[in-house]
């Protein structure tokens, strides 16, 4: 019985030896089929990717708000969502007056002592500027405390330029809930109105930028914020007819893409009842997990490859879009931004329009880079960058950054479209994000203030720069 069981104990020693040494054998095979896979991966990193050293700008003093994160992944929401994009037959704006274009410029509240300050803003600029933001508290227009001053300051800037315009902006994106309560009934209604005028009189405003992102927010959602905000407009136009002596305007902050103008607007009423809208023609491309893939901020015409929905989101079509549903052209004011959005790619290789992107990219913030840091980038960086002459914008990458903006070209282009559509003016969003303290000493900027903004005045109001 002892034999038996030191024969079984021999065999199962056996055993496990020859397993170990298995063990052992697929180990060593294994690593040696790994080794040339891993050292491939390190040197295809070295060599592609962390080669290409960046040099990021120091962070702007222009942050970006929650505000304009909400409205870009708004607008890219709805791009899996959107219809074929319709056959409309555009046509150019005739008239044989000589119009008066406007050049609505909004302007933020400045946040610390290194925001751009009114004490730096040149009067003749802009022919409006909308100060941004008040806020809708229980049903009335309330400025912060700290923008008080300010406000104040910027009606002084038209003792410089007495055809200057400064309207007070309420709302922005991400702030709807202040509208949807204030839109519900004709007597939150009235309220809000009262306290419009009491600004109107208290600080010699000149009119009103309504910009609620957006009304019925939810394609197929509640009609009836369409049809209220409507109301409002109505309600607002006669109480300012009334009760103020002079021409008091009134602005909407409007959408571009198709989907949020068909759910948000009456068109036609909106036309009998403001003055002008301001179109908010970017944030067309943007990451996010349903977008993930590279693309121009605001591209003048679709590119050639854009097809159904995707050839929609640009400036030519919307403003089209627009005054096909029964805008005025002299009253859609077309919006060009002079900041950029960054996205991370997924190929360093790959970085044309439409690339594979796995986020937003580290220059700016949350996606956003305003003038500045684009031009700063760009000459750290020794970057070309390249210009899509469909879209008439630029875009430049180096490794994996990759960032769409607009410089000085892409802005005449813009500008030279709109005046020769005759469409009523160009909006630029906004002054902060411009090169305000004329520090981009490259071809972009020529180390000259505002060159972005001073290029549309330039082409729309026949300036010398």
């Amino acid at each position: 019985m002892f034999s038996e069981e030191y024969s079984r104990y021999t065999l199962l020693m056996q055993r496990n030896n020859s397993s170990l040494s298995l063990d052992r054998r697929t180990v060593i095979l294994l690593i040696v089929l790994t080794l040339p896979i891993f050292i491939f991966c390190v040197s295809y990193v070295t060599l592609f990717g962390i080669y290409e050293k960046i040099v990021y700008p120091q962070s702007s003093n222009v942050k970006v708000s929650q505000h304009s994160l909400h409205r870009a992944v708004l607008y890219n929401a709805f791009s899996n969502e959107g219809n074929v994009t319709q056959d409309l037959h555009f046509k150019v704006g005739q008239s044989n007056d000589l119009p008066t274009y406007k050049l609505v410029c909004y302007y933020n509240f400045p946040t610390n002592e290194q925001s751009l300050q009114v004490k730096d803003l040149d009067a003749s600029l802009c022919t409006h500027i909308n100060a941004a933001f008040a806020e809708i508290v229980n049903n009335s227009m309330v400025l912060a405390n700290s923008s008080h001053n300010v406000l104040t300051d910027l009606v002084k800037l038209k003792e410089a330029n007495k055809n200057l315009k400064i309207l007070l902006c309420v709302g922005g994106a991400g702030k709807t809930s202040g509208f949807l309560e204030m839109v519900m009934n004709h007597a939150n209604r009235k309220r809000f109105i009262q306290s419009v005028l009491y600004y109107v009189k208290n600080y010699n405003i000149d009119g009103v930028d309504l910009d609620w992102e957006f009304p019925n927010e939810v394609p197929n959602g509640d009609k009836h914020q369409r049809m209220h905000f409507t109301q409002l407009l109505q309600e607002l136009r006669h109480a300012v007819n009334i009760q103020t002596k002079y021409k008091f305007l009134i602005s909407v902050a409007v959408a571009a893409p198709t989907t949020i103008i068909d759910n948000s607007y009456d068109v036609p009423y909106m036309n009998e009842y403001v003055d002008y809208i301001n179109l908010m023609t970017y944030d067309y491309h943007f990451y996010t997990k349903l977008t993930p893939f590279t693309g121009i901020n605001s591209p003048l015409y679709a590119t050639s490859n854009e097809k159904f929905y995707l050839a929609s989101l640009n400036i030519n079509y919307s403003t089209n879009y627009w005054n096909y549903l029964g805008m005025d052209r002299s009253k859609i004011i077309v919006g060009l931004p002079t900041y950029g959005h960054t996205f991370t790619l997924a190929n360093a290789r790959n970085d044309g329009l439409y690339a594979p992107a796995l986020g937003i990219g580290k220059l700016g913030s949350l996606g956003f880079v305003d003038y500045p840091q684009v031009c700063s980038f760009l000459s750290s960086n020794h970057i070309s960058p390249v210009f899509e002459m469909d879209a008439k914008s630029p875009y430049a990458s180096k490794a994996y950054e990759w960032i769409s903006f607009d410089n000085t070209e892409s802005f005449m282009y813009k500008t030279e479209f709109i005046r020769d559509n005759k469409f009523g003016g160009v909006m630029v969003y906004c002054l902060n994000s411009d090169d305000h303290q004329g520090v981009c000493q490259s071809p972009e900027g020529n180390g000259k203030k505002f060159p972005l903004t001073k290029v549309v005045g330039q082409i729309l109001m026949q300036r010398e720069t």
